[in-house]
């Protein structure tokens, strides 16, 4: 299998498929020299994203479709010794230690772990603030419904949110709230809690709009409250209880919670969970929706979470895909590695606060770095990325 380039941050290259372990980023590499956001910034990015991908002009990764399809669901998994994960260890040291907050990082495949370390405490068990990791989350539960033939993905919201009725413009569609596309400003007061949800929503509503939906990215928030707001109406209870009810009861994440439910919860950015309990999430999307026999989500809603949305959009200029450089997103999550299709082959839903989720299908495999990283998500985003790249090459080589 041939080499393929996903990152260069710092100066540091790393590379998936190729022989041999890769180096581990020195700590300076992993605390990433960049400076901080000011407050105005991370009203935009607590709860960023993604992984650093060096794209093409076509928007693609370079060799990414050379990358070997997922192994089908009766592959055996795989067993490693440990010394090919040391490089993933020294890694999750020094991010830490430039951060100096504990961590724990995860790698796993088909229900079974390949490989797990902790640093400073924090283990599967330990609950942390996962911030637009959170993002997955919500868009997995609405798109629920849409299995279900309550709401379609290209349905205007004004059908269950008459507020966004005011005739202005293209009607905002459910696509475009979970693709940052709707227009959507995020108000000054979304970080303060002192809005409920039903109430945010609706002021939302009045404000104005940046652009027409379906005409530009600019990734936020607020499009994902709303979105929390839309499955309160179909699921006809607050928002944590019908996530609960939809995603977290049936995959068993008894340990996640909505810090503000049942009126004033975060469906963009406002989750707190183990890397236990999210773990049983990206098992069930490398399962195609099924878990233990059960379907939560179809294929088609599975294969939607994987595809890149945004391919006729420019990306360039949002602040967000500049801390990233990943110019492409799915629905609540970033596509870090694409086959010539968009359609995703590592795809990561990672939080401004450094916690770094993803799953790899051409390994058939998923990891989590779990951190709570308040720095901000200019320092906290790549820092997390570079562990990741590690563990993709440590399951790889």
């Amino acid at each position: 299998m041939r080499a393929v380039t996903v990152a260069t941050l710092s100066g540091v290259s790393l590379l998936l498929g190729a022989c041999g372990s890769p180096s581990a980023p020195t700590a300076a590499q992993a605390s990433d020299s960049r400076s901080l956001p000011d407050q105005s910034d991370r009203s935009v990015l607590d709860g960023t994203i993604p992984a650093v991908m060096t794209p093409s002009s076509d928007g693609t990764t370079p060799n990414a479709s050379a990358i070997d399809p997922p192994p089908p669901a009766s592959s055996p998994t795989t067993t490693f010794d440990t010394e090919r994960f040391t490089a993933v260890n020294q890694a999750l040291a020094q991010r830490v230690r430039a951060s100096g907050v504990g961590g724990y990082v995860l790698i796993a495949s088909k229900g079974a772990t390949l490989h797990e370390h902790s640093v400073g405490g924090v283990t599967r068990t330990t609950s942390l603030g996962v911030a637009s990791a959170a993002k997955w989350l919500t868009a997995a539960t609405l798109l629920t419904f849409v299995d279900e033939g309550m709401i379609g993905l290209d349905d205007p919201v004004l059908r269950w949110l008459p507020e966004f009725s005011d005739g202005s413009g293209s009607p905002i569609t459910v696509r475009h709230l979970l693709t940052h596309t709707a227009g959507i400003p995020d108000p000054s007061w979304l970080w303060e809690g002192s809005r409920t949800l039903v109430g945010g929503v609706q002021e939302i509503a009045r404000g104005p709009r940046q652009f027409e939906a379906g005409t530009r990215f600019t990734y936020g928030n607020a499009d994902y409250y709303v979105a929390g707001r839309l499955i309160e109406v179909l699921g006809g209870a607050d928002f944590a209880s019908v996530f609960r009810r939809r995603i977290g009861a049936p995959l068993g994440m008894g340990a996640t919670s909505w810090p503000g439910a049942p009126s004033a919860p975060s469906p963009a950015a406002g989750a707190v969970t183990t890397a236990e309990d999210y773990s049983r999430f990206l098992q069930l999307l490398l399962d195609e929706g099924v878990r233990n026999g059960n379907r939560i989500l179809s294929v088609a809603s599975v294969a939607e979470l994987m595809r890149n949305q945004v391919a006729n959009h420019d990306l360039s200029g949002d602040y967000a895909v500049g801390i990233t450089k990943i110019p492409r997103y799915t629905l609540g999550g970033w596509p870090d590695v694409v086959d010539g299709a968009g359609t995703g082959v590592i795809v990561s839903g990672n939080g401004g606060r450094g916690y770094y989720p993803w799953i790899d299908r051409s390994t058939g495999s998923f990891g989590i770095v779990a951190v709570q990283d308040d720095r901000g998500a200019t320092v906290a985003v790549p820092a997390s990325q570079l562990v990741a790249a590690v563990s993709w090459n440590a399951v790889r080589d």
